[in-house]
């Protein structure tokens, strides 16, 4: 409906403000961007951001809800910009693509204007069907967006003689046939495997290499070493010719001035090409164009200036053309000598280019050798000159191998980056269950096509969309079957998924992307675990589902008796004991509900713990209050480490885990940060650290837990003083609660000690002293 029809009593449409900062923040770039691509990108989001205003200013968008446009099906892929907002664009809509245009050429009676109509529904005549049936039994297809293995799945129910349930799916999806793309295209190369995955692709990798610009420093130094330290030690080395009883400028040799105003001409001819010449060089110049032009005129300071100048020269390098400063000189040269990363760089995107574009590479050896004679004189570079490491490391971005091999070489340096590429691998066990093996290879496409949606912004407890309700894939559903076999190499999967992301990442909380990969692994093992989301604060309706109580439930049942209770001070009898939550009523738009219910038992416990009051819309209120939840739940730790297994596994290095978030913190902490809502972040995500940590120390036994936290505390003691000051309130109360002291959860014990929270009321004490009344998020 429009904006006009909505009631009165309507607040401010949801994402007014952020979207309007979008697109402020994309206008500067355009504007300011440091390089072409780079202001490209910024134009093309301020059209997409452009859009969700418009529709948030019009009333042409229920942001909040799983359908934001009340003619798209959930089903529909949307494009979607940060924030979780639609733009009302569809992933598998819009321009027709390349593919869809050779073809609409390829086939006669296709009309032009309703290309994409006409080419779904010739999928469905006799050669499309043909066409569809052979690229599934070769193989011969990608998978880009779920909606283009819709018409397979069709093609593939016809094959088994169930028309029926074809009948039905091509009526569910015909009404969008002119708008959407349910055909896949051909496969670019070697079909994706679940072992091996890559970070960025070949074509990716290649694009950037090609487009590396001239390294400014670099130039700068060539620029330095070729010119300036020339001019500079030429000048030295014309004064040092007019030194008598340790002083410059006592006599000058025949000739000398001549030779001097050659010199300054020299000097200012590069000053007018460009060379960059200050400080000393740029002063010991114009003390000899004085010098040149009148000798009598140099005071006593200026001729001792010169003395100094010249002789720290000397004392540092020594005279031009000893061998002192031959060799200072020439080891300069030799480390300008390497050819120009930009032009090996367009060397190695030359050698890529005989590879699969969509694809990784897991042998980088034919790649790295050394210039050839055809490269040295196609990009200007010595032949034999080997690869820089720089451009070696930019190269192997593009390296595949199984996750594990691509932490170990530093390509995955986040659980976010993880979560993409653990779908190759899910797929493949989630698609296992399909008897026929046409159907599993679709499937599993379907499901890597499905993890690249992107999520939308959801109020009320909403639930993402799952890949179950898309109808060509509930439409197969009934034929997946999960043999004991299966699920346990699911549950193997999980668990080994759970334990890598830990060990690599032992300070961050598992990110909703992974947990989506979680969830689908533990669906096929047939393992029931509540995994909780991070709840965004500033969309937070004041209310947790029933999978958090659950969560709660189980983690209070782990924690008993340990440092991680009594830090927290969590009475986990009452928790195991905490009732449901109960089901949001739909009834009424969210601006009218009433306050939470008292009901929930949960978000009363939580808000109580973090001092505040529920229902407001408050950010830092909520974050206070996701943060105690986050506390009760353990955030999935307790089921990973207690209900999967991943205790026993762990053991060994839950010591090693501690010391590694600790150590993270405290180089965050140190980090210089001048905005002040990065600020507040860093502090967000060094608390949540802080409870990785202290989880990980309470699973160990009392010796093991000693020996950990003096590890702690004496690399707390190799920090800065400043830092020890500040920080010390945290680590009394790690210390106090390690002694089996319960610490309060508002304010600081009499010796001092604080709970380290990150959201905070107020200004937060580990920012030091109040400038001004603010609210501060952490």
């Amino acid at each position: 409906m429009s904006r006009k029809d909505v009631p009165f009593d309507t607040p401010p449409p949801v994402g007014a403000g952020y979207a309007m900062s979008q697109l402020s923040r994309a206008l500067l770039t355009e504007e300011t961007g440091p390089d072409p691509q780079t202001r490209a990108r910024a134009t093309a989001r301020i059209a997409r951001w452009q859009q969700v205003l418009a529709h948030v200013l019009e009333g042409t968008a229920d942001y909040g809800s799983r359908t934001p446009f009340a003619e798209i099906p959930a089903w529909a892929t949307p494009e979607v910009v940060t924030g979780g907002f639609a733009t009302g664009r569809l992933l598998a809509g819009g321009e027709l693509s390349e593919y869809e245009r050779e073809l609409a050429a390829s086939i006669p009676g296709i009309r032009p204007g309703h290309e994409r109509l006409d080419l779904n529904a010739w999928h469905l005549g006799d050669a499309g069907i043909r066409m569809l049936q052979a690229r599934l039994e070769s193989g011969d297809y990608r998978i880009d967006v779920p909606e283009e293995a819709a018409l397979p799945v069709a093609v593939w129910l016809l094959q088994q003689q169930r028309h029926e349930q074809a009948r039905t799916l091509i009526e569910t999806i015909a009404p969008f046939f002119g708008r959407l793309r349910f055909f896949p295209p051909p496969a670019r190369g070697l079909p994706a495997s679940a072992a091996e995955v890559h970070v960025f692709d070949v074509g990716t990798v290649r694009a950037r290499l090609a487009a590396q610009s001239v390294q400014a420093q670099v130039a700068l130094q060539r620029q330095a070493i070729e010119v300036r330290l020339p001019l500079y030690d030429a000048a030295v080395e014309h004064f040092l010719a007019t030194y008598a009883r340790d002083w410059p400028c006592r006599h000058y040799p025949p000739g000398w001035r001549g030779q001097a105003e050659s010199l300054c001409e020299r000097y200012q001819a590069a000053r007018r090409e460009g060379v960059q010449a200050r400080g000393r060089v740029a002063e010991l110049y114009a003390l000899l164009a004085r010098c040149a032009s009148d000798p009598e005129a140099l005071g006593g300071r200026e001729v001792g200036r010169i003395r100094r100048i010249v002789g720290d020269f000397v004392d540092k390098y020594g005279e031009p053309g000893s061998p002192t400063h031959r060799a200072h000189r020439d080891r300069q040269h030799r480390q300008i000598a390497a050819p120009d990363h930009h032009r090996v760089a367009r060397v190695l995107a030359a050698r890529l280019a005989g590879y699969q574009a969509d694809a990784g590479i897991a042998d980088f050896q034919p790649l790295l050798e050394p210039v050839t004679a055809a490269e040295a004189t196609a990009f200007a570079i010595p032949e034999g000159a080997s690869l820089p490491q720089p451009v070696r490391r930019r190269l192997e971005r593009c390296r595949s191998g199984t996750v594990a091999e691509l932490i170990e070489h530093g390509l995955v340096t986040s659980a976010e980056t993880m979560a993409q590429l653990l779908p190759a691998m899910t797929a493949e066990i989630r698609s296992a269950g399909f008897g026929d093996a046409t159907l599993r290879a679709l499937d599993a496409a379907t499901y890597r096509a499905f993890n690249r949606r992107r999520s939308l912004l959801l109020l009320d407890l909403q639930s993402q969309v799952a890949i179950g309700e898309l109808p060509w894939v509930a439409a197969i559903e009934a034929d997946r079957r999960t043999d004991a076999g299966a699920a346990g190499t699911a549950r193997q999967a999980l668990v080994e998924s759970a334990t890598l992301a830990i060990s690599a990442f032992p300070q961050t909380i598992v990110p909703n992307k992974l947990l989506q990969q979680f969830r689908t692994l533990a669906k096929v093992a047939k393992v029931e675990l509540p995994f909780v989301d991070e709840v965004a604060a500033d969309i937070f309706m004041g209310e947790f589902s029933d999978k958090f109580a659950d969560a709660a439930r189980r983690a209070g049942r782990s924690m008993a008796g340990t440092l991680y209770a009594r830090y927290y001070a969590i009475d986990t009898d009452a928790l195991a004991a905490l009732p449901d939550c109960r089901e949001v009523p739909m009834s009424k738009p969210w601006w009218r509900r009433p306050q939470p219910r008292k009901s929930d038992a949960l978000a009363v416990l939580c808000a109580r713990r973090a001092g505040v009051e529920l229902g407001g819309w408050n950010a830092a209120a909520n974050g206070a209050v996701i943060e105690q939840q986050q506390i009760l739940t353990t955030q999935n730790l307790a089921l990973l480490f207690a209900d999967l297994g991943l205790g026993e596994r762990l053991r060994p290095r839950l010591g090693e885990l501690a010391l590694t978030c600790f150590e993270w913190i405290c180089a965050r902490q140190q980090m210089r940060i001048e905005e002040h809502h990065a600020g507040l972040i860093m502090l967000k995500n060094t608390a949540y650290a802080w409870r990785q940590m202290l989880f990980y120390l309470s699973l160990l036994d009392a010796s093991a837990q000693r020996r950990a936290i003096d590890a702690i505390q004496a690399r707390y003691l190799t920090q800065p003083e400043s830092f020890k000051q500040c920080f010390w309130p945290v680590f009394l109360g790690l210390r106090r609660a390690a002694d089996g002291h319960s610490l309060p959860q508002q304010g600081a014990t009499a010796e001092g000690a604080r709970v380290f929270r990150g959201w905070t009321l107020g200004r937060h004490w580990l920012l030091g002293p109040p400038s001004a009344a603010v609210v501060d998020r952490g």
